[in-house]
């Protein structure tokens, strides 16, 4: 082999080794949550049962976490949730600043400046709120100020389905108009 050739090689070579540089590992060149978060725009979902929309539920971003052990939904910038009964119409509306969703449990955490209003002027105000989809109740152990048209209940938590008819407070004070029943007996004499 000529000398010319032989030189050649080793500038070839250098090249070669000069020019790969050490490959930096994925978990280095990007954000793991970059990785396994799917990010979504003005969102609206919409739940159905029997061919009949139950829920509806928008927000102007949705981070859906993959990859975790329990896979969840993320309202970063707030959520507006409408609940509909069994003709289309809305009975209450629940809204917060921030939620999180437990997609396997079927839970829904709302927090930051929670509202939950019915359409007969009922309005719950809360820190925190949990809705759970599969039993259709709603619930918190925080503490709730419900104003109707007639009273002002202040309670250390509650529970209640989720179209505001059927509620049961936890550790109540407030005012209240209470109604006695008429007593429609015939008197004694």
């Amino acid at each position: 082999m000529s000398i010319q050739k032989y030189i050649w090689g080793l500038i070839l070579a250098g090249a070669f080794f000069w020019g790969c540089e050490k490959i930096p590992k994925i978990d280095e060149t990007f954000n793991r949550e970059d990785v396994v978060v799917e990010r979504f725009s003005e969102v609206d979902i919409l739940y159905s049962d029997s061919g009949k929309v139950r829920v509806r539920v928008r927000g102007p971003v949705l981070l859906r976490q993959l990859g975790l052990s329990q896979s969840r939904q993320e309202f970063p910038s707030g959520i507006k949730v409408n609940f509909f009964d069994a003709f289309g119409n809305i009975t209450s509306t629940l809204t917060g600043k921030y939620a999180n969703r437990i997609e396997a449990e079927g839970i829904t955490i709302v927090r930051d400046s929670v509202v939950w209003q019915n359409t007969e002027g009922k309005k719950l105000e809360s820190t925190e709120i949990t809705w759970n989809e599969r039993t259709q109740k709603v619930y918190t152990n925080k503490f709730v100020v419900v104003n109707t048209l007639k009273d002002i209940i202040f309670a250390q938590g509650f529970t209640a389905n989720q179209n505001f008819t059927d509620i049961r407070f936890k550790a109540i004070d407030g005012t209240m108009m209470v109604v006695e029943p008429i007593d429609e007996s015939e008197p004694e004499y």
